[in-house]
């Protein structure tokens, strides 16, 4: 029997619907749950379409293109109304994210959630692993067509998704794909009579009035756990392929990464605009947008932050602002009397927040004539730039986002690695600087060995004699004064740093509280100075506890600093930075360990019994007769049952 066309229309709205799913639960993972779950809905999706697979084995009567052609459609049914039962039972399961106990070591209660959740959304995708396999099976003759109605819908669903994301956000880019599936439904038992359409309609309506209903008064929302608490009041909310992009009410204080006390009690003597609304990806990654009305007087104490250093270095310096968020750094940039900013971000809802509903509270700043805003990749728009800049400006940028791996730590970065740092230092002036602040802990500054590491081999790479001679590390180790655990600014200077400049360097440490780790010629006192002033950089690397090799575009992994024999380091968990990392890698192997052990229950166990009894482990009761007319209802599901097992 040939497929018709609406076998084949449910097919492409089954596979589109399946794929743009993955996608969906990718980025409400990295919402919900940390990155380092985000692609664990490409494992469920594996696991419920194998299980699929092995259910036909064992009912191998489903098989038969006539038991297959009455089960699609019920299978197709079953799949739409389970999307949005199974998710809103999801955003109830009580998981916590973090997983870690007081003791360090998995909590089982979390294990077994962990485990529930992977059970429950896999579900989705065995119902349409399963209504693939029936399709194939009750039409063997016609599988090119079948197979390429698979692949078109399953590419459309991609793009599906993107525009799902963007228009709806992500709970109802879920519903919507649950109205897709019933829609998919329908087109299987289209033909078959009323009474076949009647569990389709019903699914439709049902999903429809979910998404309709959502849309008009949300009682449908994303649970947030990562962030400590209960989410503060989000004035706005944008969602992409990218992220999840929030702002919260505006804070009437100043914003600094680093500031010493001298310098804080001067920015609340001289004033200014201090109010400032947060902008947070995916929940957790923050970029301030500032309160800006036009005079850069009102925002000069945007100088006093330890990110801002370089322009103390730069007359009127033409400047390129990597990741810029918010505007923050472009700011500084203009304050300090730069005549134009380039300002590169890869996320596109960060701008439309900025220049949309809170362009009057910035400023109108990324609509500045003398401001050019580039929605892209960073290094890819570096490499292709005409170069020049006086400043390059990196301010804790992070990869704060569904990355390959699906672990925050174990994300690649391109932006940090030794060919990025070559490219960097080809597109400055003959005296440009490139600026990039990162954590800085004095017990055990790796996360700065590992940027100035990385920083002197591009530069070495580019053609520097000698790559010491150009780089020089301030930093605001006190923690009790920095906003953070402690903060470093590692500056790359295209020409090597005269002695002029690093006694400039030296007055403007001392009058904002700063210490300088090291500029050429200076006497090192600690970790970082001693490593870029010892010349066996490669022993210091071999023998550090921790991983502060060069980052490289083959190994682009520069946040992943701990190696699998730090895990049980007391001295590393009690540091956000590096438990960040100990997290990553600990959270990885409790997911391998869940998902080896489930496919074991689900796939290789019951294949391996089924192997062991010739396919069938159960044998096949009388076929009993069935009455046309009850074909699609719905008593009797217990003989029915028996009858497919057979």
């Amino acid at each position: 029997m040939k497929t018709t066309r609406h076998l084949r229309a449910g097919i492409f709205l089954i596979s589109a619907g399946a794929l743009a799913l993955e996608v969906v639960l990718t980025r409400i993972f990295s919402v919900t749950m940390w990155y380092h779950f985000a692609f664990l809905a490409i494992s469920m999706a594996l696991m419920g379409s194998a299980t699929a697979g092995v259910v036909l084995y064992f009912f191998p009567r489903l098989r038969e293109p006539a038991a297959a052609q009455q089960w699609i459609g019920r299978a197709a049914v079953a799949l739409a109304v389970a999307v949005p039962i199974v998710f809103l039972v999801y955003l109830r399961i009580p998981f916590d994210p973090v997983l870690m106990n007081r003791a360090g070591a998995f909590s089982f209660a979390q294990l077994g959630w962990l485990a529930l959740i992977y059970v429950l959304l896999s579900l989705p995708f065995f119902l349409s692993g399963t209504v693939l396999a029936l399709t194939l099976a009750g039409w063997p003759g016609d599988a090119g067509r079948v197979y390429a109605a698979d692949l078109i819908g399953a590419a459309l669903g991609c793009l599906l998704s993107v525009a799902a994301l963007s228009r709806l956000g992500g709970v109802n880019a879920l519903l919507l794909l649950s109205v897709v599936l019933a829609l998919a439904a329908a087109a299987f038992v289209s033909g078959g009579g009323r009474r076949r359409l009647v569990p389709a309609g019903l699914a439709l309506l049902f999903t429809g009035a979910l998404l309709v209903s959502n849309l008009a008064a949300p009682w449908l929302r994303i649970v947030v756990n990562k962030a400590g608490g209960a989410e503060p009041p989000i004035v706005y909310e944008r969602w992409n392929i990218h992220s999840r992009v929030t702002v919260y009410e505006p804070e009437g204080y100043p914003f600094f990464w680093g500031v010493a006390p001298v310098k804080w009690e001067q920015a609340v003597a001289e004033g200014g605009l201090w109010h400032h609304a947060l902008l947070l990806i995916d929940a957790v990654a923050g970029t301030p947008i500032q309160r800006f009305e036009g005079d850069l007087a009102q925002v000069r104490f945007l100088s006093y932050d330890l990110t801002a250093i370089a322009y103390q270095l730069s007359d009127d310096p033409r400047t390129l602002v990597i990741g810029p968020g918010g505007g923050r750094d472009v700011l500084t940039a203009l304050a300090a009397g730069a005549p134009h900013v380039t300002a590169v971000e890869v996320n596109p809802a960060v701008i439309d927040a900025v220049r949309g509903p809170f362009a009057e509270f910035a400023g109108n700043l990324y609509s500045r004539p003398d401001v050019e805003v580039v929605v892209a990749d960073a290094r890819g728009y570096v490499d292709r730039s005409a170069g020049g800049y006086d400043v390059i400006q990196a301010s804790l940028i992070d990869t704060w986002a569904a990355g390959g791996s699906g672990a925050f730590a174990l994300s690649e970065n391109s932006l940090y690695t030794r060919e990025a740092f070559a490219s960097y230092h080809n597109r400055l002036s003959d005296d440009g600087i490139l600026s990039i602040s990162r954590w800085y802990l004095p017990d055990r500054p790796a996360e700065t060995l590992r940027l100035v590491t990385t920083g002197l081999a591009g530069w070495e790479a580019a053609g520097a004699a000698d790559p010491r001679q150009h780089v020089a590390v301030i930093a605001m180790p006190n923690r009790a004064t920095a906003q953070t655990e402690g903060l470093s600014t590692t500056l790359f200077k295209r020409a090597p740093f005269t002695p002029d400049e690093v006694a400039r360097l030296q007055e403007i440490a001392a009058e904002f509280g700063f210490q300088v780790l090291y500029a050429p010629g200076l006497t090192p006192f600690e970790e970082v100075g001693r490593f870029i002033a010892d010349p066996d950089h490669d022993a210091f690397i071999r023998a550090y506890p921790l991983d502060i090799s060069p980052a490289t575009d083959n190994r682009p992994f520069f946040f992943n600093l701990v190696l699998l024999g730090d895990l049980l380091d007391p001295a590393l968990s009690g540091s956000g930075v590096y438990r960040t990392s100990m997290e990553a890698i600990t959270i990885l192997f409790a997911v391998i360990g869940v998902t080896a052990a489930l496919s074991a229950l689900f796939i290789i166990v019951p294949l391996w019994v089924g192997s062991r009894h010739g396919g069938a482990v159960w044998p096949a009761p009388p076929r009993p007769r069935w009455p046309t007319s009850a074909a699609w209802g719905w008593p009797s599901c217990w003989s029915r049952f028996r009858r497919c097992r057979s």
